[in-house]
C-alpha cells in the first residue's frame, strides 16, 4: 500500500517500531540476552569481485631492479568481500552493506565501543550478509599505478588520484556529533568515549571521479554472483546501492539509504529505475530531511514503494551521519527489519 505526506510516514514509521518488538517488555534485556548466545553459522568466508587484472610497469616505487617487482600483471579496482551465512536463516533474500567514503567495511563489523555491529545483528536475525571494501580501500588494495610512475618521475604529480582523509576535527560536524568540534550535541547517540576506537577504522580514499563507477561496477558483479538480495548503503554508499540496483531491476529486491539522498551528482540512478525497486531512505537527528522527503515522494509519484523516515518522528533522538554504529543502532536495526518485513516480497 502507498501512502504519501507528511502525516503518513510519521503513522508508518511508526507502526514498523511496534512492529519490529512485538511483545518485548525490555529491549536491552533481550539485546542482552540475544548477543550473548553462541552465533551459529552455515558458513562463512571471503572473496573478491570485478577490477581487473592488467599489465603494469613500473610496478614499484623503486628505481633500483628488485626481482620481487618486475614489470607484470596485477590486480586492479577489484572489491573484497566478507559474508556469513547463518545456520538458521530465516530471510531468503541476503543483505550486502556499502560502506561511504573513508571507510570499509569494518563499519558494520563492530560498534567503537565494543558491540557487535550490523553484520553480526542481521546474521542472528536470520539473514546472510556480505560486507565489502570498496576499490582501492582496505583490504581490496589499491591501485599504486599513478603513485609508482610520480615515484619515479615519468608522470608529473597531476596525475595522482584525488584522495582525502577524514579526521576527528572533521567528522564531530560532518557527521553531527556536535555544532563544533569537541561541543557535543546534549542527546548524541555517537560514543565519544571511544572516538579514538572509531578514528583507527577511518582510512585515506580516492575520491577521483571514476571511484564510483568502480563502485558501482563490483557492486553489480556481486549482485551477478550471489543472485537477489537487498542494498544497503552509507553515505556514498548509497548513491553506489542505488545505482547498482537500478542496473539489476527484479534482482535488486530492496534498497536501503542511511544518508545521503538523493545522491550527489555523478553517483545517482535514472529515477524512473529506481522507482521499480523498493527504497527505505533514513535521515538522522540535527538536520533537515525535506530533501530526502521529496526524493522519495518522486519515486512513489512514478508508481515506486518509497519511505523516508525521519528518526526524530519514531522518537530515535540523537543520531548523527554515523547512526549504523551508534548506541540505539539496534532500534534502527529493528526499523529497517520490520521494513524488509513488509515491503521485500
Amino acid at each position: 500500500m502507498k501512502t504519501s505526506g507528511y502525516l503518513c510516514a510519521v503513522a508508518f514509521a511508526v507502526s514498523l517500531i511496534s512492529h519490529a518488538a512485538p511483545g518485548r517488555a525490555n529491549d536491552d534485556d533481550w539485546r542482552h540476552h540475544q548477543s550473548n548466545k553462541p552465533l551459529q553459522l552455515r558458513e562463512q568466508g571471503t572473496f573478491y569481485v570485478g577490477g581487473q587484472i592488467e599489465f603494469r610497469t613500473p610496478n614499484s616505487s623503486s628505481t633500483t631492479p628488485d626481482p620481487r617487482s618486475l614489470p607484470g600483471n596485477i590486480a586492479v579496482n577489484q572489491m573484497y568481500v566478507e559474508y556469513q551465512i547463518p545456520w538458521d536463516r530465516k530471510y531468503k533474500y541476503p543483505i550486502v552493506f556499502m560502506h561511504g567514503g573513508g571507510h570499509t567495511g569494518e563499519f558494520f563489523r563492530t560498534t567503537p565501543d565494543g558491540r557487535e555491529g550490523w553484520f553480526t545483528s542481521f546474521t542472528r536475525r536470520g539473514f546472510a550478509v556480505y560486507a565489502v571494501d570498496a576499490p582501492n580501500r582496505g583490504r581490496t588494495g589499491w591501485n599504486p599505478t599513478n603513485r609508482f610512475a610520480v615515484s619515479q618521475g615519468l608522470e608529473p604529480p597531476s596525475a595522482l588520484e584525488f584522495a582525502n582523509m577524514y579526521s576527528e576535527q572533521s567528522a564531530w560536524t560532518a557527521f553531527r556529533w556536535g555544532p563544533t568540534f569537541g561541543v557535543p550535541y546534549p542527546n548524541t547517540q555517537f560514543p565519544l568515549s571511544y572516538v579514538n576506537q572509531y578514528l583507527n577504522q577511518i582510512q585515506p580514499a580516492y575520491r577521483d571521479p571514476p571511484q564510483n563507477t568502480y563502485i558501482q561496477n563490483d557492486l553489480e558483479a556481486l549482485i551477478d554472483k550471489i543472485g537477489p538480495c537487498i542494498l544497503l548503503g552509507w553515505s556514498t554508499g548509497t548513491g553506489n546501492v542505488m545505482v547498482a540496483a537500478s542496473k539489476r531491476p527484479g534482482v535488486a529486491k530492496g534498497v536501503i539509504g542511511l544518508e545521503v539522498f538523493p545522491p550527489a551528482a555523478g553517483n545517482a540512478p535514472v529515477l524512473s529505475e529506481m522507482a521499480k525497486i523498493p527504497f527505505l531512505g533514513i535521515i538522522g537527528d540535527n538536520t533537515s530531511p525535506t530533501d530526502g522527503q521529496a526524493y522519495t515522494q518522486s519515486l512513489v509519484k512514478l508508481g515506486g514503494d518509497a519511505k523516508t523516515i525521519y528518526l526524530p518522528n519514531v522518537g530515535l533522538r540523537g543520531n548523527g551521519h554515523t547512526m549504523a554504529i551508534e548506541k540505539n543502532n539496534e532500534a534502527i536495526a529493528d526499523l529497517i527489519q520490520a521494513w524488509i518485513d513488509r515491503h521485500v516480497r
